[in-house]
């Protein structure tokens, strides 16, 4: 009988300390995205929006795709970083969660890069009407929310051509087509139909005024840039 009660002791010490030690959460729950992501040198910041629809994607459990979730803030995956996805609420208190500010590269090449969706009819066909599609960011809402909001260019271009992101020249090649974008209010303002929305021909006008502004911001792009395009 005491033999095994001492077992039972050591099996809840145990399950309580792998709880504490892995599951018991660190800061209070709030409204924001559940997971955020340790950098290397062991800053904490939050998501971009390709991040948070990577991790809402489902994955079966013997997929190679599934993203790794760390348990710990100090635990290291197998190249020995400490870096990866983590549940919030398993970072500790002090240590502050910040908003990341895209530098100039990668600013850039995801400017590119969404404006290479937003001005491409049949890439949008594929994915915004595919019926089996699970990322949320093939639709028109995440689309102009990449544009928009994620390249923070709801009040314009002025503060990034000031700030060497963009040059008045490239600005000067899409202003036109950036107009309209933000102007642009689908069918029966229902922003999910996108059925409407590609048949819609100011939406298709839209479009078609970005690859002929895309082609006068080609010339502008350096050699990395360009093959973006491709």
């Amino acid at each position: 009988m005491t033999l095994l009660l001492w077992i039972l002791g050591t099996l809840i010490i145990i399950i309580v300390s792998v709880y504490v030690l892995y599951f018991i959460p660190l800061r209070k729950d709030n409204d924001r995205f559940e997971y955020v992501f340790v950098e290397e040198n062991g800053t904490v910041r939050e998501l971009y929006r390709h991040e948070k629809s990577y991790l809402k994607e489902s994955f079966l459990p013997n997929d190679g795709a599934r993203p790794y979730i760390k348990l710990r803030y100090k635990s290291k995956g197998l190249d020995g970083k400490i870096n990866g996805f983590i549940l919030r609420k398993r970072i500790p208190k002090n240590i502050n969660i910040f908003n990341p500010i895209l530098e100039i590269e990668t600013w850039r090449k995801n400017w590119i890069l969404i404006i290479k969706d937003l001005t491409n009819l049949e890439y949008q066909k594929q994915t915004w009407l595919n019926q089996d599609n699970k990322n949320i960011y093939y639709s028109f809402v995440e689309f102009m929310c990449s544009y928009f909001d994620d390249l923070d260019l709801d009040d314009g271009y002025e503060k990034f051509i000031k700030w060497g992101f963009v040059t008045q020249k490239e600005y000067d090649s899409i202003s036109k087509w950036h107009n309209l974008l933000s102007e642009y209010k689908p069918p029966n303002n229902n922003d999910y139909s996108h059925s409407a929305i590609l048949n819609d021909k100011k939406w298709i006008d839209i479009v078609e005024l970005g690859k002929i502004s895309l082609l006068g911001l080609k010339p502008n792009l350096n050699n990395f840039e360009r093959a973006l395009l491709i």
